[in-house]
């Protein structure tokens, strides 16, 4: 059985667990925030419920899923006898830096680290880890997606690489494999201008976040569109991955706009506090009639 050790048990954290615990892999969930790996498990047990009531997951799913996730209080006991890290920590290149160097001494020979970083590349982390061909990039999406981008920098092994991949197609996923290193993986690159051009044009006044949701989501027949989507992933994490393009390119037109920090200081983060560009639970997008506007 693969021991995978999440770092960061916030939204990103907790979905992995999902998918990583019900396909056999033992978790062990670590968060320098107490009380929030507690939490990410009974968000696991209420979430996975959930699922098996609606018959998307075999009866006793849950009860054999949570018997293989530990919370760990301390970063050392968390490392220890980890197979595979997982880190998901805020998309700032200083402060993965400085989890990787503390790692460096806590971890077996053969644990490989996967950094779930929405766009920094690894050749820009790998070496504060002391083991860059056992360091690799792979990007998530949200629960129920199985895409994952996973993106090798110029030092890690090929022995990493396919071991990665073949751990991911075991615990469900479907591994999108780049064969170099570029900022922002690849469909994340084409998200991100998606992204900004609607960002873009909220700042400016142009449409309303509904209607251009509604425009996509009729142009696409998908049942979110890309602000719905900005919600789910979480507006803070969207302000910090636009920083990081910023501050990649040096271009001052790369900087999301003001209203995104002036929503994320009000507390409308998406999805994860109960408001953003839309309300939760209940999103209007949901509701029968949005795109019509009948309801």
């Amino acid at each position: 059985m693969t021991r995978v050790t999440i770092i960061g048990a916030g939204t990103m954290g907790r979905r992995l667990a999902f998918d990583f615990a019900r396909t056999e892999s033992s978790v062990v969930l670590y968060d320098a925030t107490p009380g929030v790996a507690v939490a990410a498990v009974a968000w696991l047990r209420t979430t996975m419920q959930g699922w098996e009531a609606e018959g998307r997951l075999p009866q006793g799913t849950t009860a054999h899923a949570l018997a293989r996730c530990e919370v760990r209080d301390a970063l050392p006991d968390a490392a220890r006898e980890a197979d595979l890290i997982l880190e998901n920590i805020p998309e700032q290149l200083a402060l993965k830096r400085s989890l990787f160097a503390s790692l460096a001494s806590l971890l077996p020979a053969h644990t490989i680290i996967v950094s779930n970083t929405s766009s920094l590349p690894g050749s820009a982390m790998a070496d504060a880890s002391g083991r860059a061909d056992r360091f690799i990039n792979a990007n998530f999406s949200h629960l129920g997606h199985p895409k994952v981008e996973v993106m090798p920098n110029p030092a890690t092994s090929l022995a990493t690489r396919d071991q990665v991949v073949g751990l991911l197609r075991g615990a469900g996923f479907i591994p999108i494999v780049l064969q170099q290193e570029q900022f922002g993986y690849a469909g994340n690159r084409v998200w991100r201008a998606v992204k900004q051009e609607v960002l873009r044009q909220l700042a400016t006044g142009a449409v309303s976040a509904e209607d251009l949701d509604r425009s996509w989501m009729l142009d696409w027949e998908v049942p979110i569109g890309p602000c719905g989507l900005m919600d789910v992933i979480g507006l803070d994490v969207v302000r910090d991955i636009e920083m990081s393009y910023a501050e990649a390119s040096g271009d001052p037109d790369d900087r999301p706009p003001a209203f995104l920090d002036a929503m994320i200081a009000a507390g409308r983060l998406g999805v994860k506090s109960g408001a953003g560009f839309y309300a939760y639970p209940d999103p209007a997008f949901r509701r029968p009639g949005f795109i019509e506007q009948t309801s």
